[in-house]
């Protein structure tokens, strides 16, 4: 059956990219207006996680009326760094690879948006930089919902384990992460986001288990390229 990627309209594809009728920019503004109205978060300050991040947390900071702001700026000539073999290595390529404005997070309660959370080492420290940083409390809000699957077609998550949202609860991850709150997007508000793309042809296989073709039995560490070796 017809199967177009959700991740496409939540990270992947240019916000000025325009997939099978849907426009990419306005899909990402509608998850965040979505998040708002299922979070009704109390806050001073709207901030994203640059770059993927940047639309939905206008729309959020469009619907709610809560200004938004460059909490966080991103170094662009860093590369492609986040995947280190530790957490020690990770947090030190986070650090260089984000700047926190002192000025614009200390002593403000923060809604800080982000594209998806895959393992949440990365979410972690960047608490843990806004908290260094004076802010108040941090709010998290995730315009994908959670990732407990992994894909077989083609795009990179991790393995079913390394998931953290496989094995752990929104509120265990909260705490793991150290945010004050955590919403991840609902399935239904993700849909009503991608207004253009019917539920029934969008494949959200990574979030409920749903997948469009029969997919080989997880086999550990391989199990993402199964479909690739058969």
């Amino acid at each position: 059956r017809k199967q177009v990627c959700s991740f496409e309209y939540i990270y992947f594809a240019r916000p000025d990219s325009g997939i099978d009728g849907q426009d990419g920019y306005q899909a990402r503004l509608n998850m965040g207006r979505e998040m708002w109205n299922e979070t009704q978060y109390d806050a001073d300050i709207v901030i994203s996680v640059p770059d993927s991040g940047n639309t939905a947390a206008i729309g959020y900071a469009q619907a709610s009326g809560i200004p938004f702001k460059h909490g966080l700026i991103k170094n662009r000539y860093m590369g492609r760094t986040f995947i280190k073999p530790n957490q020690k290595q990770r947090e030190l390529a986070v650090r260089m690879k984000l700047n926190v404005v002192k000025s614009v997070v200390k002593d403000k309660r923060i809604v800080m948006v982000d594209d998806s959370i895959v393992r949440g080492t990365t979410s972690g420290i960047i608490c843990k930089l806004l908290r260094e940083a004076g802010a108040k409390e941090v709010y998290m809000c995730v315009s994908a919902p959670p990732i407990k699957y992994p894909c077989f077609y083609g795009i990179d998550t991790s393995v079913r384990k390394e998931l953290i949202a496989s094995t752990f609860s929104v509120e265990q991850i909260q705490k793991y992460i150290g945010v004050d709150k955590l919403h991840f997007i609902s399935i239904d508000g993700l849909n009503r986001a991608v207004e253009h793309i019917p539920k029934e042809d969008m494949c959200l296989a990574c979030f409920n288990n749903d997948y469009p073709t029969d997919t080989p039995q997880a086999n550990e560490e391989g199990e993402k390229y199964a479909l690739e070796h058969k």
